[in-house]
């Protein structure tokens, strides 16, 4: 890609600049991505610190396998892929889950909000005010810590990243079957556990 990059070249181009040794590139790639890949990171790992570690090593994978990319498959399926399979093996050394504590800030989630709205329209209700809907939003931030980790890794896909089922079945090393059944199983425990913690709130 000749020139300089800029935000109109499309990923794959700005992968092939960076093969060429063009770093500007690079920073394109990580202005695009750095946040989502972060909050994606989350969803697996639970702890800021360790969802930034995961990120930062993505994106350095990403920097030294430029020249072996080959555009088969979308950039952000062979992005969400190098994450994902960095945040399962982190994984399997250690045991996260004992140390963290469900009060941790959740860390950036730019389309986070958009759920609030799903959810809620699953319940028959009016829309949400804006402070129904920060409240409701602070309660499905809690709700989704207690999903399975399968199930929340798979929603954060759908509702924040809005990922197509293939692409994330593709990611996960799983069925479409499988991930369909995944996020209809997280979005019936979300919905229950936003029940009991609306109780909580109101005791």
């Amino acid at each position: 890609m000749a020139g300089e990059p800029t935000q109109t070249a499309t990923d794959e181009a700005l992968m092939e600049a960076l093969a060429g040794g063009d770093h500007r590139a690079f920073e394109e790639l990580l202005s695009r991505y750095e946040t989502p890949v972060l909050t994606f990171c989350y969803a697996f790992m639970r702890h800021r610190d360790a969802a930034e570690d995961m990120a930062q090593e993505t994106f350095l994978r990403v920097f030294r396998n430029a020249r072996h990319y080959k555009p088969i498959a979308k950039f952000t399926t062979w992005l969400y892929k190098i994450a994902a399979n960095l945040c399962i093996n982190e994984l399997k050394k250690r045991d996260l889950r004992k140390a963290v504590s469900l009060d941790d800030p959740a860390g950036p989630d730019p389309d986070g909000s958009r759920i609030v709205g799903r959810i809620a329209s699953t319940q028959g209700t009016a829309p949400l005010t804006e402070a129904e809907r920060r409240e409701a939003q602070a309660l499905i931030d809690k709700a989704i810590q207690h999903l399975p980790d399968d199930q929340r890794t798979t929603l954060v896909m759908v509702e924040y990243h809005h990922m197509a089922y293939q692409d994330i079945a593709e990611i996960l090393g799983v069925t479409v079957s499988a991930i369909k059944m995944r996020v209809k199983r997280a979005r019936e425990t979300l919905r229950e556990a936003l029940k009991i913690l609306q109780v909580e709130e109101m005791k």
